[in-house]
Parts: structure tokens; sequence; C-alpha cells
């Protein structure tokens, strides 16, 4: 008799909640182990179950919701099941529901990476922007296409070198334009998100569609509370550093709602009055004008780094009932930058000699000299001068969900605007002034079952890109169609999708993905998954410019960055084809305990004409004694690329130290093969070499994540390691940032640094003074060799400080 006892020694209780924290009545519980137990939420979204201890999947079905199955890890006398369902018109690219057992681990299946950072983990770090909580996941890497300064662009590339593989979404909603295919990230702010979640790869279960391959960084914006919560918090650090914002979340009635209001200044690390050479590889001359010479003087300028960003959000929902809901969300984003500081960088490199072994040389304002120095001055400024760079963002969606016969409709309208205004020299196409502007209207309908789902659904999406140059706006409009499903059978689970697009632009597209996870006794999981997917064209890669006529001479257009020293600028290509890709993911989950797990992915992606930018020459040969005396840089399809690698996750939480750790890997292996001679990456540049890693993808990055609260005080800190080739173009680096600080009834007072310790710190980039890439060089005869080519030295901000009072209501 006492083993029967024993066998249903243990009550369990738990809740069903939304992520606003309202209850789910009649969702269906399932607990499978040697037997099978089944309970259902009451009106408050609690349940009861009497089972044995051990571990059990466990699957929660709710109509209207996303099912979940999890292992739940070890289950004894009173432990307590904590679900939130995310609803099927999730602002999530995945939807993925979080289950924990007594503030503990589970087991996931999720057949792709995905890795989400919390608001309370960027908070407690005392993080700013949300691009320094991206640096944690090692499949991430920050491409700085104009220089390592804050005022700079902040773009992601997942897995590769291209931005423009990867989707930037806010709520599902893309927001990728189509100037360069990415979204500047640097002004993000922390105060009007809830997380931000990176999915990896290729997922069978991706509501956005095919056009990826290197995966998604979806920004949660904050989401309405069932309680109402008021935040305000202010701040001030180094460099004239100030940051006010305001959080405002509830429920009034059945309208749920989240306010967000930031202001950020910052009077920057430089400011000061400088000479500054032209960037234009003409000799420094500041004679008479002459037959052979012409006036190439230095000139006196202003180099700032300031920065005046405000951001709002506005995300109201209301309840009809349990499962039918609509809501309207606005985002605006706007600041100004001075890049002056960024874009007027330090010959880093001597180019100049004048006389004797090794001397150097560099201009004197007070000479006046009338001889010609070669350019660029070796330890003086470069760059275009004064460069202010301003950017606005408005992002809106509404949508709705309501039961329909035996499943869920949901709608879908987004509408974005991304505008970048830009006066001085550029130096990338990141600042060429342009608005991109988006329509999406969305519609699907999807049943779950208690052990499966599927939806079905489209999109249809309008695109125009405007801007200096380009005669009227260039169009294009997008249909999309998906049929997706999961089904599970025991420990067995499959996941299938199959996604049609249409663009006008370049016709008709279509992809699948497969997904497959089973259960390796109680506490371990693999999962496995393949798919394709593409990279369209961008808007401003299929137009080309054309040629204007001054004062009776051919020039190229305006719209155009500047003439380089062999007198060539960029240029679209009509003719260009999207990307292709195969990928394959293995990944392997284990549970040690209830406070310790451990994710471990390997992965390849093979892509097909791969979109690489060709350079007439290869740096050779000069066009500007050639008729018309200009030529073009142009994308065009070329040979094939390798992703691959492995990255793994391990967390563990120590509750006798109160200390939460988290420890990340990647291996990330990028390089390119069957290419022609002289083509590089649009957005890392680099002379690609077949074969060989592409530059600024670094092999291997990591982190460490250390967390500790104990009696109102709280610590943090983050350490992050980048490897050889990363995208500074320095030696392996490790950034350390770190929070302490102390809450006090509803006042939480909080001392924040990043750079501790000044990784890669400096104001000024040193042009060719980075590390080396070992590219390809023209040689005679039309043949080449492989040489070390320069590179960049990129620098980040040093140490500061901030202080940060929160008050919590």
């Amino acid at each position: 008799m006492l083993p029967i006892l024993l066998a249903v020694c243990c009550l369990v209780g738990g809740s069903v909640r939304t992520p606003s924290g309202a209850p789910i009545a009649r969702a269906e519980i399932t607990l499978r182990g040697a037997q099978t137990f089944g309970a259902t939420t009451d009106d408050r979204g609690n349940f009861t179950v009497t089972i044995p201890r051990g571990r059990y999947d466990l699957t929660v079905a709710s109509r209207g919701y996303a099912t979940v199955t999890v292992n739940t890890g070890d289950v004894s006398e009173g432990s307590h099941i904590d679900v939130v369902l995310e609803p099927s018109d999730t602002p999530q690219l995945r939807t993925i529901g979080v289950v924990t057992v007594s503030g503990g681990y589970t087991l996931t299946r999720d057949v792709v990476p995905e890795v989400s950072v919390s608001r309370a983990q960027m908070d407690a770090l005392g993080y700013t922007q949300v691009s320094q909580a991206l640096q944690q996941v090692p499949s991430v890497v920050i491409q700085r296409p104009d220089a390592g300064a804050p005022t700079s662009p902040e773009v992601v590339s997942l897995r590769g070198p291209d931005p423009s593989e990867a989707l930037v979404t806010l709520d599902g909603q893309l927001l990728n334009d189509g100037n360069t295919g990415d979204m500047d990230l640097s002004q993000f702010a922390v105060p009007a998100f809830n997380s931000v979640n990176v999915t990896e790869g290729l997922g069978p279960m991706d509501s956005e569609g095919s056009n990826t391959f290197g995966g998604a960084v979806n920004f949660v914006s904050l989401r309405p509370t069932q309680t109402n919560h008021l935040n305000f918090s202010t701040s001030a650090g180094s460099y004239g550093t100030t940051q006010t914002w305001l959080n405002a979340t509830g429920t009034l009635g059945k309208l749920g709602y989240a306010l967000a209001a930031d202001n950020f200044q910052q009077a920057g690390q430089v400011n000061q009055y400088d000479w500054v050479v032209p960037a234009n590889n003409l000799p420094v001359y500041c004679g008479p004008q002459t037959p052979k010479k012409t006036p190439n003087c230095p000139f006196h300028a202003h180099l700032g780094s300031s920065i005046a960003a405000r951001l709002g959000l506005i995300n109201l929902d209301y309840n009809f009932s349990q499962g039918s809901d609509a809501g309207f969300r606005v985002f605006t984003l706007g600041n100004v930058r001075d890049e002056s500081g960024a874009l007027n960088g330090i010959a880093g490199n001597p180019t100049c000699v004048l006389s004797g072994p090794g001397a150097a040389c560099g201009f004197s304002p007070s000479s006046g000299s009338s001889n010609e120095i070669p350019n660029p001055v070796f330890g003086d400024h470069v760059g275009p001068g004064s460069a202010n760079f301003a950017q606005s963002v408005r992002a809106y969606q509404a949508y709705s969900r309501t039961p329909l016969g035996s499943g869920t409709l949901s709608a879908n309208f987004y509408a974005a605007d991304n505008n970048v205004d830009f006066s001085g020299g550029a130096v990338s196409p990141y600042d060429v002034a342009h608005r991109d502007t988006r329509y999406n209207e969305a519609l699907s309908w999807g049943r779950t079952f208690e052990e499966g789902e599927f939806v079905f659904g489209g999109y249809l999406r309008q695109e125009a890109l405007s801007g200096a140059g380009i005669t009227g706006p260039l169009n294009q409009s997008i249909q999309s169609y998906f049929l997706r499903g999961s089904q599970e059978v025991g420990t067995f689970r499959l996941s299938a999708g199959l996604y049609d697009a249409n663009y006008s632009t370049f016709g008709n597209t279509l992809n699948w993905r497969l997904g497959l996870s089973d259960d390796l006794g109680s506490s371990s999981d693999v999962h496995f998954s393949v798919g394709t997917g593409f990279r369209p064209p961008l808007l401003a890669e299929l137009y080309f410019f054309p040629p204007v006529v001054v004062n009776g001479k051919l020039q190229p257009n305006p719209g155009l960055p500047p003439l380089d020293a062999n007198c060539i600028t960029a240029n679209g290509n009509p003719l260009e084809r999207p990307e292709h890709a195969t990928e394959y993911e293995l990944g392997f989950s284990h549970l040690f305990s209830s406070r310790s797990t451990l994710d471990v992915s390997l992965y390849r992606s093979n892509l097909r004409d791969t979109i690489e930018n060709y350079y007439p020459g290869g740096g050779a040969k000069s066009f500007c004694s050639t008729p018309p005396g200009f030529a073009y840089e142009i994308p065009v399809n070329i040979g094939n690329a390798v992703y691959e690698g492995a990255e793994a996750h391990y967390k563990e939480t120590f509750p006798r130290l109160n200390i939460t750790a988290t420890l990340a890997y990647g291996l990330n292996v990028a390089y390119p093969y069957a290419l022609g001679p002289f083509v590089s990456n649009p957005t890392s540049g680099g002379t690609l070499v077949d074969y060989q890693q592409f530059v600024g993808v670094p092999q291997q990055q990591g982190s460490v994540t250390l967390s500790w609260a104990k009696n109102g005080w709280h610590a943090a800190t983050a350490l992050t390691i980048a490897g050889r080739n990363n995208t500074l173009n320095q030696p392996p680096y490790t950034m350390v940032d770190g929070a302490a600080g102390w809450s006090y009834r509803h006042i939480d007072f909080t001392l924040a640094a990043t750079n501790i310790f000044n990784a890669v710190s400096g104001p000024f980039t040193l042009y060719a003074a980075g590390v080396p890439y070992r590219g390809l060089y023209p040689g005679p005869n039309n043949t080449t060799f492989l040489a070390n080519t320069p590179t960049d030295a990129l620098f980040v901000q040093p140490a500061a400080l901030k202080f940060i009072v929160t008050v919590h209501e």
C-alpha cells in the first residue's frame, strides 16, 4: 500500500496567464510521464493536479493562443507551475510561451535557437541602448560602417557579414529599409521595450516569411499589464550624458495600455576645433593656382560627437473576451547626431617622407607651404569636415484577433516611415539622405490542438524609396502566402512551413522549412531543421543613377557618394537577382536540474548567387583620365558562400548565493568561394578571397553575465569577448560592463559603468592602422596576388559612469 501512496504524493498547483498577467480560463493542462494526468484552469487561470514525483512533458493549450510543450524538470510536493501563453497575434516572430516550475528552468524543444534579453536584464546593467545588450549574443555581429563612435550607425548581421540578410522587426513589423537593407539601431533606447529576441537561422514556425536566412532581431515593445504601474527614471553621467524616461502600464476596464517616453542627451567625448585635410586623395597644396597645381588646403573645422534623441510609444489593447481583442501601437524615434568627430579620423600610417630615413611630415597651418604634400597626411585629421546625421522612425500597427469557426482569425496592418537626413561629406551608403515607406496588410487563420497547431495566411506589402538623385520614388509590391503547422506524437514533434512570395521587382520564389525534435530520456532533447530562404535585391541596389551633364561635361549623379582616388563611385544594377540559401541546423538541449540548463547548436548555410560589389580594376587602374573620367562600382550576383559554426548557452542559478549566471560562446565561420576578381561585401568591405573569412566577422565571440540580488541590494556584470577579425579591425578584446544599486521602498539608486577597462577605446578612427586583412592585390597582366590590405582601426567610447534614480509605483 505504501508504494501506491507514494505514487500520488504530490499536490502541484499553477497558473496560466497572458503576457500582461490576465488569467486564461479553461486552458487544457496535460502532464505526460509514466502516466498521463490532466487539468483545466478555472476562471482565475489557476489549476491543481495530484501527480507522482518526477519529470513530465507539460502541454498547455487554449483556443486563440499558441500551444506550448516543455519538460518540467523535477516536480515534487508544493511545486508551482507558471505558464505564460502568447496569443496567436503575438508581437514575436516565433510564438513561444514561457513556463517556469517553482521559478526554475524547463527544457524547451525549439528546433532553431532563440535568445531573449529581457528588460530586467538590461535594467540590471544600467544599459541605455538595446544594442548594448545585443552584444551578449554570440551570433550577433554589430557592424559599424562609419566608425566606432556612439554617433555612428550600428546595424546587426547574424552569422555572416551582411545585415540585409537578417530581419529587424518591431513586434513582428519589418523595419529593414530599401536603401541599405537593414536598420540603424544605435538609438533604440531600452525604456520602450519589454525585451529583444534574437531568432537564428530558418524556423518552420516563423511568421514573417522566407526573406531571411540569417535570422531575425525582434524588438518587443512595452506591453500592457494587468495591474497599474508607473516608473520614472532620471540619470546623469560621463561625457555630458543625461537620460529621463517614463513608463506607464496597466488596465482600465477592458483596455490595456503601455506608454513610454525617453529623452537622451549627450555632449560626447569629442568637442574641439582642428585642422582637417580634405578626404579627396589629392596632394595637399595651399599655394596659388597654377597650370599644374590646384589649391587643396586643409581647413579649420569643429569636430563634435553630440547626440539628442527622443522616443515615444503608445501601445493599446482592448480585450473583448479571452480569445478576442484589438489593438493599436505607435512608435516614434527621432535623433540628431554630430558625426564630425566620427568621420574625420586620423591618418594612421606614414605616407609622407621629407628627408632622412623614417622622417614623417604633417601639415603646419602657419607655414603657408607652397609645396605639395602627399595626402593623407600622417597624424592629421582627414575627412569631410562637418557631418550631421538625423534619423526619424515612425512605426504604426493595428491588429485584431477573433474566434472564427473552430479557429482564430488574426488581422494586422503595419505602416512604417524611416527617414534619414544627412548634411556634410558622406563616407558610406548609410550617410545618404533618403526616405523609405512601407505598408503591410496581413490576414491569417489558425487552429490549435492539444498536440498540434496549424495556420495559413498571407500579406500584401507596398514599399517606396526616395532620396537624393532618385528620379521619383522607387516602388515595389509583394504578395506572400504561407502554410505552417506542427504535430506532436509522443515525444516526437514535427513542424513544417511553406512560403510563397511574389515581388514586382524580380518575380516569384517558393521556399520551405522542416523541423524535427525528440526527447532523449526525461532531461534531454535533440532537434534538427532544414529549409530554404532568400535575400531580395534592395530598391537602392536595383536603381541605376544616370550621369548628369555639368558645364558640358558628363559627371556622376549628385546622389552618389564622392569619387574615390581612382575616380570610382558606387551605383546600382537593375539586373541584380535575389540571393538564395539552404540551411541545416542540429541542436541539443539538456536540463541538468531546475537550476541549470544547456543548449548547443551546429549550423551550416549554403548561399547561392551571393550579392557582392564589383570594383573595376581592383584598385590598380585609375579612371580619372579615361573618358568620361569616372567608373562605377556595382552590386552583382557572383559566386557562393558558406556560413557555418556552433553556439552554446549555459545558464545556472545559485539559490544560496542569490546569483544567476549565463555563459555563451559562438563560432561563426563565413567565407565565399567561386568568386571573380575584385569583389567586396556591401557592408563589411574587403577584397574577398575564396575560402577566406569575410572581413569584419569574428570567428569567435562569447559572453558572461552575472546578476545578484538580496535584501534590496543588487549587482550585475557582463563580459563581451570578440575574437580576431572583429568589426573594429582590432586585436581580440574583452569589454566589461557593470552596475550596482540599492532599492528602498519605491526608489532605486544604481551606479552603472560601461567599458570599465577602456577596451579598444579612443576618440578617433585611425585610418589604415587596423589589423590587416589578407586580400587580393592586382598584379601585372590582369593577375592577382595575396597580400595584407590595410583596414581602419575603429575605437569605441572609453569607460563611462552613470548614476540612475528610478521611482517605481
